[in-house]
């Protein structure tokens, strides 16, 4: 490891609770309504860097304390527990929780604590929860800036998703790094901002902290299905006790481009017991020697796998998009055969699809 490591224990036990979180705390404690959920939206940015980063969030905004939020910011004076809150929107997070280090770290610049509370590296992503406590005036806009990054991995991807609460943000990060031979890594965050729609409220915060590997069974894959002038090819897929995570790359025919802009391959899923999953993808990069400008590497992470299932069989599909005039765009779906894992035996192969499964998301109100 390097001289930047971090040990997580020496942050253990150390923290004072600052006057302006204890307020907010009891303030909290006491909420007993919430206000409708908003839709999630998305949101695209693509920070300037040597590879191709794409870098995903998503936030759901509550206009009113959340009793939840409340409730475990109650139970516990400095941290709390971030994946039991988003565990009630998303299935499959909860053993997030069992699986997780304690993080305990926090620090207070310029009226505003920022808390990372438990994280989780299952061999294929590092994910930590966080939390933001201010007496400042924060709308449904609100976010933290500032990309989380690996010190031993550069240009790597992360996703970040986040809720506003009053009083505050809880949010969770997700950072890629598929290396089933590093049995730690080190993290590094340094949020520059929060920012909001009205305001920016700047400050001084830098986290590093590590953080071990689970176990896991990866299972190495080479395994093709072409459309269209578009092949996914299967890398690995790694099972671990909180999640599914695929690796795969998009490999464009340049012919395609010459029509096309964009091009983005994704994934669903479906176990024997009839199950269907959606696969969100983490992010993707083109490297160096790519043969297009499209050819993306993806990682993908599964959660809530049924216990019982002893097959899972991923659908690939993809959307090829272009600009046909200002404000204007075309856009074509593509799918293509799927690849069945049988857990049991640690095979897979490719089957022809009759019926596409689809994911059936629940309503949310406005």
């Amino acid at each position: 490891m390097n001289g930047k490591e971090i040990s997580i224990k020496k942050a253990m036990g150390s923290i004072e609770v600052p006057d302006e979180r204890l307020d907010v705390i009891i303030e909290n404690a006491f909420f007993e309504t919430a206000a409708p959920k908003k839709k999630k939206r998305r949101q695209w940015l693509v920070p300037a860097a040597a590879a191709s980063v794409l870098f995903i969030g998503i936030s759901t905004a509550t206009l009113a304390a959340s009793p939840a939020f409340a409730n475990y910011m109650a139970q516990l004076p400095l941290i709390g527990n971030v994946f039991s809150i988003f565990a009630e929107e998303e299935e499959g997070l909860m053993p997030y929780e069992r699986f997780s280090e304690n993080m305990e770290l926090s620090q207070t610049s310029n009226g505003i604590t920022i808390a990372i509370d438990q994280a989780v590296y299952d061999g294929t992503n590092v994910t930590f929860t966080y939390t933001i406590t201010t007496d400042k005036e924060l709308d449904a806009s609100a976010r933290v800036t500032g990309i989380p990054q690996l010190l031993e991995a550069e240009g790597v991807n992360a996703s970040m998703e986040w809720e506003v609460i009053e009083g505050g943000v809880v949010g969770i990060n997700t950072i890629p790094h598929l290396n089933e031979e590093v049995a730690q890594v080190n993290v590094e965050w340094e949020p520059v901002s929060v920012y909001t729609a009205n305001a920016e409220f700047k400050g001084d915060w830098k986290f590093e902290f590590a953080v071990d590997q689970l176990k896991k069974d990866p299972m190495v894959l080479d395994e093709k299905v072409t459309e269209g002038g578009l092949t996914v090819h299967f890398t690995e897929v790694t099972f671990t006790d909180i999640s599914v995570n695929i690796a795969y790359q998009q490999l464009v025919d340049p012919v395609l481009l010459e029509v096309w802009d964009a091009v983005e391959a994704e994934l669903i899923a479906q176990d024997n017991l009839g199950n269907v999953y959606e696969v969100p993808y983490n992010g993707g990069a083109a490297y160096g020697g790519a043969g297009t400008r499209e050819d993306f590497f993806w990682t993908a992470t599964m959660r809530g796998l049924d216990p019982e299932a002893t097959s899972l069989t991923l659908y690939p599909f993809a959307h090829i998009s272009r600009i046909v005039a200002e404000d204007t765009f075309d856009s074509k779906r593509i799918e293509f055969d799927a690849l069945e894992i049988n857990m049991l035996e640690g095979t897979a192969q490719i089957v022809e699809v009759k019926d596409f499964p689809v994911f059936e998301k629940e309503e949310t109100e406005e």
